[in-house]
């Protein structure tokens, strides 16, 4: 077992609150056998310590969720981002050969091996930012065998100790793609079939782009049936671009997640929360659009939020949680302790897991120790640094 003491604050994420002098305790089998005041440890359980660490009266976390990546990519697109720095907007962008597509291009031509390299040196990072489990889509080939290969590459990294957690969904609903005679309703058929396929390479969710100019409600809902029967979970890009009910078909199916919802409206809102979708938001993709999504309205509803760092070639090359917290609260307008919440327990909810996002006994002992002895310097530092990352109870950085 390992112990870690001398925590100066442990934000627990629970009914609990933050216990001040703490102390934690890991089993051999990565969950967490304690946690409370340094001093309170049963001596049955101190018995079996083989480890102390001491973490020096700092903060420490549950490791954050990063619930909306994209990560599996070849290429790069600093150009259009430029383009878009001086006005250019998404839709225009898009049609001048840039967006999805031209990712789409540049991943196809990246081979498999240096395609998987590229993503997990990629993921690697997200543990400096504090995440210990990573959402993270497919979405770049737009067609059957590279969507499946991209599939498989993101299992095979979540095999590896050395990252984040990671939670593999199928988006090969991404876009038209490219190809002659492609057309969307045509591919959301085919997208569809390929669902059996995509939960046997290893994926648990399924998610579509349903947005103006992307996948209608129609082609959305087909696909996402498709991937029920098939066991996948579904989520949705959900009213990004535009209100054409994404947020509705995702209250409709149950989904796990309805994603970013800039263009969402208090119904809306009301309509998630009932149907317990969890609200996951990417402040630095609401900053990039320049449209918010209805935060209080969601909050009023009382939906679970969620927060991702929305990671992608194009919009977002955040790969730090704890940089999307402080953006949630200068941002969202969120208080510290919520926009927290939202990085752990709100992402476990979008992730539909049960077994982390919380400081609590049998729960996965994902753990941070940040650079700073409150939690209020996460809204201060913008960044703050991890000192200290534990994957299962065992160190992964510092």
């Amino acid at each position: 077992m390992r112990r870690l003491r001398n925590i100066g604050r442990l934000f627990t994420g629970t009914d609990a609150g933050v216990i001040e002098r703490a102390a934690v305790i890991c089993d051999d089998d990565e969950h967490i056998a304690w946690c409370g005041r340094e001093g309170d440890e049963p001596r049955d359980l101190l018995g079996y310590v083989a480890h102390d660490d001491d973490c020096a009266g700092g903060l420490m976390t549950a490791g954050l969720i990063d619930a909306h990546t994209h990560p599996v990519y070849g290429g790069n697109r600093m150009a259009e981002i430029a383009m878009r720095s001086a006005g250019a907007s998404y839709e225009e962008i898009a049609k001048a050969g840039g967006g999805i597509v031209a990712s789409v291009k540049a991943t196809r031509e990246t081979a498999s091996a240096a395609l998987e390299h590229a993503t997990s040196t990629r993921l690697s990072r997200w543990l400096e930012g504090g995440a210990t489990t990573v959402e993270a889509k497919t979405g770049y080939h737009l067609e059957r065998e590279g969507e499946l290969e991209a599939t498989r590459i993101l299992k095979r990294l979540s095999d590896r100790n050395d990252l984040p957690r990671i939670e593999v969904t199928f988006l090969a609903a991404h876009a038209q793609p490219p190809d002659r005679r492609a057309n969307l309703d045509k591919y959301a058929k085919q997208v569809a079939s390929w669902c059996p396929d995509a939960h046997a390479a290893g994926a648990r969710f399924c998610d579509v782009f349903c947005d103006r100019g992307y996948f209608s409600v129609s082609q959305s809902r087909r696909i996402l049936k498709a991937a029920i029967e098939a066991q996948l979970i579904p989520r949705l890009h959900a009213d990004e671009l535009a209100r054409t009910g994404g947020s509705r078909l995702a209250s409709e199916l149950h989904a796990a997640s309805a994603d970013h919802l800039l263009c969402a409206n208090r119904g809306d809102a009301l309509a998630l929360a009932r149907a317990g979708v969890v609200a996951t938001l990417a402040p630095g993709t609401a900053l990039s659009i320049g449209k918010l999504p209805p935060i209080k309205d969601l909050m009023a509803a009382g939906a679970v939020i969620a927060l991702g760092t929305d990671h992608n070639p194009g919009t977002s090359g955040i790969t730090s949680m704890s940089v999307v917290v402080a953006m949630a609260v200068a941002v969202f307008k969120l208080s510290v302790e919520k926009a927290l919440l939202a990085a752990t327990v709100g992402g476990a909810a979008s992730i539909s897991r049960q077994d982390r996002g919380i400081v609590a006994r049998s729960m996965l002992a994902d753990l941070v120790l940040w650079d700073a002895e409150h939690e209020g310097a996460f809204a201060w530092a913008y960044g703050l640094r991890a000192r200290r990352v534990w994957r299962g109870g065992a160190q992964v950085l510092g």
